[in-house]
């Protein structure tokens, strides 16, 4: 119950990132996940132009007040027909999203209650403590974090298949480890980071560049389970 009302809060306050209120949006939509068609993750689709699907093909899009729109076929509607002739509250909108997100998901129900969440101090540092999905903007700098600094300890990255490994070493009392560009962490790839003698598995999403607003972003972060960084989010704008 605490994480449902910490995360609608959040749904609210994101609203003051884009000014709150009510806003002019426009037409285009970013999809967020496709099944059965070729649509990538982070492709651009004008919701007022018709969208064909046959009836074993699944769409999720986010509209710019960061509104999820999910459609299964059979279908040949626009996504959203009248997006660039009307406003949004994205207050409600961002309300109702949450709201909906925690209510829907006996998964999400399971998780937070069986472990509180761990919230960074700022949205895009990638918390190597607990296992669990990271999000980051594509092409950022990737930053480790671990609660309360701590003492100098060894490193260690690989991917799950142990294809490879690269080591660093963190310093005394430091809470961040930069992470070399040349180490190939991908999207949407999973990750073994060994801390000293504590292992977590993390799985890395990349935010499309796409997604325009914070609005948008949170709602891809609820999405893909990155709840804790949505609320670093929100504290980083107040």
């Amino acid at each position: 119950m605490t994480s449902r009302i910490s995360l609608a809060a959040a749904a609210l306050a994101l609203t003051a990132l884009i000014g709150g209120g009510a806003h002019a949006v426009a037409a285009d939509l970013v999809v967020v996940e496709a099944r059965g068609i070729d649509l990538k993750p982070g492709a651009i689709v004008d919701g007022l132009k018709p969208l064909a699907l046959r009836d074993d093909q699944v769409v999720t899009l986010i509209g710019p007040d960061g509104k999820i729109i999910k459609l299964r076929g059979p279908s040949d509607a626009a996504p959203a027909p009248d997006t660039s002739s009307s406003t949004v509250d994205v207050k409600a909108a961002l309300n109702t999203l949450v709201t909906q997100e925690l209510e829907g998901s006996t998964e999400l129900g399971v998780v937070r209650g069986a472990q509180e969440d761990v919230v960074p101090p700022e949205p895009w540092l990638i918390d190597v403590t607990h296992d669990g999905n990271r999000c980051l903007p594509e092409n950022s700098p990737i930053t480790f974090w671990r609660q309360g600094g701590g003492g100098a300890v060894s490193v260690t990255i690989a991917p799950y298949d142990r294809s490879w490994l690269a080591r660093a070493e963190w310093t005394q009392n430091d809470d961040r480890l930069v992470i070399p560009s040349a180490v190939p962490l991908r999207s949407r790839a999973t990750y073994i980071v060994r801390v000293g003698d504590k292992e977590t598995a993390i799985t890395l999403i990349m935010i499309p560049a796409a997604l325009k607003n914070d609005a948008m972003r949170g709602a891809w972060m609820i999405e893909a389970g990155c709840e804790p960084q949505v609320k670093a989010l929100v504290q980083a704008a107040r």
